[in-house]
């Protein structure tokens, strides 16, 4: 990419009020160091451990198990 597009990147970075699109890039870039489950929203991280302690307990279904029900489904393998 040359200097010019860097600039101009550069130059709509600047100019923008998106905090969507700031932080996005910011993610990016790799300049965010906040865990991403901080931003999570209280009801997914409910559901989030909600599946973790089913897993535990043994009332998940593998992801070989479920490859192979996709494979079969779809893929007709």
């Amino acid at each position: 990419m040359d200097i010019t597009s860097k600039y101009k990147i550069v130059e709509s970075i600047i100019q923008s009020d998106n905090d969507l699109v700031l932080t996005e890039i910011e993610s990016l870039l790799g300049l965010n160091n906040q865990d991403f489950w901080v931003d999570l929203p209280e009801q997914l991280k409910s559901k989030i451990n909600q599946a973790k302690s089913e897993v535990d307990s043994g009332k998940g279904i593998s992801h070989s198990i479920v490859m192979e029900e996709i494979n079969k489904l779809f893929l007709n393998k």
